[in-house]
């Protein structure tokens, strides 16, 4: 500096100045750092020389964004991205590009950070492939330069001997590998680096598009219960009324305690929520938090227990101490079954205080035990269903805030254990009035108990599969005065169900955890005793694309969360009735060969195969004089029940009549078609073992006896 203050260099002068600003800034000495680079600034811009203005304006922008001051950075950021702009810099409009992808990050502007991610690695790229170009052609010009360099030495030398010439060429050789390994080299490390920030960026877009996806399955969830009770609520008596006001405001809390995770989350991650640190025993501190939660946990027969050697002294932040333990506690009750146990334990080893908090419950698989942290993730093995997902995400935010580690180990079926260690401190001067504990207990909500309605003959039966309790209930309640309803959690149940007890009609969610509504549509139509079944999806999901997968894996009609009640009365009354009409065509016009054609409803494919596999079983039974129901249904694959609820959804006839039917069919058409055969033989092989029982049924079908129509056709 003192050089070249005494020369009057201000280049030199204004650099030196932002060497002091950068060790200042390194000392985190931001104010002085500041007071260099803007010194620096004012001498560059005054001496119009851009190409060096431009870097005090980058550091300034980079101090401002540390120090989160977003008002200032965006000022200089856009200072110098104008400059690096005007001198076509792509140096440094990479650097810029980089800081605003920092900033936006940070203020939670991610459509603005993707943006400038992308520009920065743009700029970065056209840096790399100039550099590669420069070296390609410094490869050329020593290519050139050794050839001519051999000429002129063979010229003035007049020509050296012929191993004089082998080394030189060998040596020209050796230099062009080695160059164009050293390209390769270069080229392929330059694609590596493309390569990871795609799949970076891509992973990035995916996790993007599933956060949204599931807090929009979240909040339409919710919005479904709340919208569509409300607007029912004129109408319903003084018990029904309760009951709705309370799934009403199980479901608005459930939704403010989402909002306020995230909105923890968020304040967390921008490091812009104030620490209210306070120095006292941690340990007292904890045991009276887990104090709100022993009548709960005494009125579900579970065992909870503390456990703490010492009393530990040291800083701690209230509010996250209550979130933490609240999220682990309220999860460890959630998942722990009647008289199981729950241990938490307490301890200090060195400078670190240690956390467990143990449970005998359902427990985790690997795959979800690695993921157990994520926002908005559930494991499959999942079969409550109880949570968002999204407090585990917020524990893992605060241990990291304080500096601390948070691990969990879990085994399906033997329970699990969250480990915590976090670093000792006594630097609070505030401490800690033990007398007052501000914590609200998470207790687990009481959701609504899920009843089967039992079908009468005449009436149709609705399996609805949602994992949200509160919304299938909405929906059977919504069903149950024309229909019976049934329900299933989650598609493994709702499959298992289907199977058993073969619905009129399902109507399913497509977000669950295990298998989604999409598989579960595909395997409904894929097994032959139940794809037959109409089904409605109900879901948040609403894209055109969603929308197109659903029709596609086999869903005769798609609804958006929040739905219209009398939509989804119209379009399950709508799918029934074409049930209905199957019904009528095959139970009362079965042997009516009048009945005009155009007026039958349209058959499935799949429909009209399983009808036609099911008459080749009869005729081949009947031939073999076997013909009974249960050996039909064996043939096909299906138990007696499932075999009569189909037909009877298909047909509107039982199995014994369905088979009647037939049989008079084919005693039909062989009495117009062999007038040889006698009655008795016609009755043995229609599968009667009397030909009274042969007659009666005859006339009852057709109106006249089998000698009557025998004598029609002859004449």
């Amino acid at each position: 500096m003192g050089y070249n203050l005494q020369i009057g260099n201000t280049l030199g002068v204004a650099l030196c100045h932002i060497s002091f600003g950068s060790l200042h800034e390194k000392e985190h000495d931001y104010d002085k750092a500041i007071s260099e680079y803007d010194i620096a600034y004012r001498q560059l811009q005054s001496s119009k020389d851009e190409w060096h203005a431009i870097s005090p304006l980058i550091a300034l922008a980079g101090v401002y964004t540390t120090k989160g001051n977003d008002a200032k950075a965006l000022e200089y950021l856009a200072k110098a991205l104008h400059t690096a702009r005007a001198i076509k810099s792509n140096e440094h409009l990479a650097e810029v590009y980089t800081l605003y992808y920092k900033l936006y990050k940070r203020m939670g502007n991610y459509n603005a950070a993707l943006t400038a991610h992308e520009n920065a690695a743009a700029m970065r790229d056209s840096v790399i492939d100039m550099e590669k170009l420069n070296r390609i052609q410094n490869a050329g010009l020593l290519i050139e330069r050794n050839h001519q360099a051999r000429v002129m030495h063979e010229a003035n030398m007049n020509l050296k001997s012929e191993r004089t010439a082998r080394y030189i060429n060998s040596v020209v050789f050796t230099v062009v590998v080695v160059i164009l390994i050293g390209a390769l080299v270069v080229f392929v490390f330059v694609q590596r680096i493309q390569r990871r920030n795609h799949l970076a960026l891509k992973r990035f877009t995916e996790m993007r598009e599933n956060f949204f996806t599931n807090i929009t399955h979240e909040f339409r969830t919710s919005l479904t219960v709340i919208l569509g009770m409300s607007r029912d609520l004129p109408g319903k008596s003084p018990d029904e009324l309760k009951q709705s006001v309370q799934s009403i405001e199980r479901q608005g809390y459930g939704l403010l305690q989402l909002i306020n995770q995230l909105l923890d989350i968020s304040k967390i991650e921008s490091q812009m929520g104030n620490f209210d640190w306070r120095n006292g025993y941690i340990t007292t501190y904890i045991s009276m938090l887990v104090d709100t939660y022993r009548d709960y946990a005494r009125c579900k027969n579970i065992d909870l227990q503390l456990y703490f050697k010492e009393p530990v002294t040291m800083d701690f932040v209230p509010d996250y101490v209550n979130k933490v333990f609240n999220n682990l506690i309220s999860n460890a009750l959630k998942f722990t079954p009647d008289y199981g146990k729950i241990n938490i334990a307490l301890w200090r080893e060195g400078d670190s205080f240690f956390a467990d908090v143990t449970d005998t419950g359902e427990g985790m698989d690997q795959k979800t035990a690695e993921n157990a942290f994520k926002p908005f993730y559930q494991g499959e093995t999942d079969s409550k269903n109880l949570g968002t997902g999204v407090g585990l995400a917020l524990v893992k935010q605060i241990i990291d805030a304080v500096h601390g580690e948070i691990s969990v180990k879990s085994e399906v079926g033997k329970g699990t254990t969250f480990h915590i260690q976090i670093p000792i401190t006594n630097k609070s001067d505030i401490k800690l009035n033990e007398q007052t504990v501000d914590n609200a207990p998470e207790l687990p909500t009481e959701e609504k108990k899920l009843v089967d309605t039992e079908a009468d003959d005449n009436q149709c039966t609705v399996l609805v599969i949602e994992d949200n309790r509160d919304i299938a209930a909405y929906i059977g309640d919504v069903l149950n005065d024309r229909y019976a309803v049934a329900y299933a959690t989650n598609g493994e149940d709702g499959m298992k169900k289907a199977i058993d007890i073969v619905p009129d009609l399902v109507v399913t969610d497509l977000m669950m955890p295990g298998m989604d509504g999409l598989e579960l549509c595909r395997r409904i139509r894929s097994n032959d005793v139940v794809n037959h079944i109409p089904i409605v999806i109900v879901t948040a999901k609403i894209s055109d694309q969603e929308r197109i997968e659903g029709i596609e894996a086999g869903a005769d009609a798609y609804l958006a969360k929040p739905f219209n009640v009398d939509e989804l009365r119209s379009i399950v009354e709508r799918l029934l009735d074409r049930q209905r009409s199957l019904r009528s065509k095959f139970g009362d016009n079965a042997t009516n060969t009048k009945e005009p054609q155009q007026q039958e409803p349209q058959l499935t494919d799949v429909e009209r195969r399983f009808l036609a596999k099911t008459v080749d079983h009869i005729y081949l039974l009947m031939d073999k004089q076997q013909l009974d129901v249960n050996t039909l249904a064996e043939k096909l694959c299906m138990s007696s029940r499932q075999f009569h609820r189909k037909i009877v959804t298909l047909t509107g006839s039982s199995p014994a009549s369905f088979i009647l039917k037939i049989k008079m069919k084919r005693a039909r058409h062989l009495l117009e078609t062999d007038p040889k055969l006698s009655v008795d033989e016609i009755a043995f092989r229609c599968g009667f073992e009397h030909t009274s029982s042969f007659y009666h049924a005859f006339r009852k079908t057709y109106g006249v006896t089998p000698k009557e129509m025998q004598r029609g056709v002859d004449g």
